[in-house]
């Protein structure tokens, strides 16, 4: 059994260095999802750079995205304000799920008892005590720390469960993952 470490990437350089440091041991392949399009709309330049993470260049399968949904919201001149923001909000969100959906790119070759975990680049689970072989076909939520912005802000009544996992044989999709809510 293979762990996919899969996330998106926008400009977040220290954080991945971390992340690739920290998981390195317990991740079979990172996956990482970056877009030419800005969850805004905007063109953006793709920023990251495999040459800077020589040490885990073997593990990366880097997808680029280069289009965005089919499915975005046309805005209008004579859409109210309110319309208007409706709108932009949709269609960000529209972008956010498209990218993290375009995961399963870098994924295709896994095997149905791999384990898939999806989160943001600063959500770094804590892989120390999991034991892969031990799970069957639950959905893993990882407990973890709520840091404000900095390291030296952590919330200590503010359990985050960004991080999510699951076999690949019962991963409908990324984002749906992803939107699986602790109790």
């Amino acid at each position: 059994m293979k762990i996919f470490d899969c996330f998106m990437y926008y400009d977040e350089e220290t954080v991945l260095d971390l992340r690739f440091n920290i998981l390195d041991k317990y991740i079979d392949q990172f996956v990482i999802v970056e877009s030419k399009f800005t969850h805004s709309g905007e063109k953006r330049k793709l920023l990251f750079d495999i040459n800077k993470y020589s040490k885990f260049k073997k593990k990366i399968n880097y997808v680029i995205l280069n289009k965005e949904p089919d499915n975005l919201e046309i805005i209008n001149k004579e859409d109210s304000f309110d319309k208007k923001n409706s709108k932009y909000i949709m269609n960000a969100l529209k972008r956010e799920n498209f990218q993290r959906n375009s995961i399963t790119q870098g994924i295709k070759n896994a095997s149905p008892n791999d384990l898939i975990l999806i989160s943001d680049v600063d959500e770094i689970p804590n892989l120390e005590q999991l034991n892969a072989s031990d799970i069957k076909n639950e959905i893993i939520l990882f407990k973890q720390n709520f840091y404000y912005y900095k390291f030296n802000l952590k919330l200590e009544d503010m359990p985050w469960f960004g991080t999510k996992a699951c076999k690949y044989k019962i991963l409908k999709s990324p984002q749906w993952l992803r939107n699986i809510k602790g109790k």
